[in-house]
């Protein structure tokens, strides 16, 4: 939503990483903006990681922004 408003396409997701055994894995994930912004999470599923990525890089860019 983000990004929608202001012009941009939708971020793109990539799964950078999968460590542990196969019961039981852990994700990691970076979800990159057109701009180059990006930012990296780790969590149980494809899914919690896409979202840890986004809020982590969404926090950053309201911080950044003021």
């Amino acid at each position: 939503e983000w990004a929608q408003a202001r012009g941009m396409p939708p971020p793109a997701y990539a799964e950078t990483g999968r460590k542990g055994p196969d019961h039981q894995p852990v994700f990691t994930v970076q979800v990159t903006l057109e701009n180059g912004e990006a930012a990296q999470a780790a969590a149980p599923s494809k899914r919690a990681a896409e979202q840890a990525a986004a809020k982590a890089l969404l926090a950053r860019l309201e911080k950044d922004n003021g």
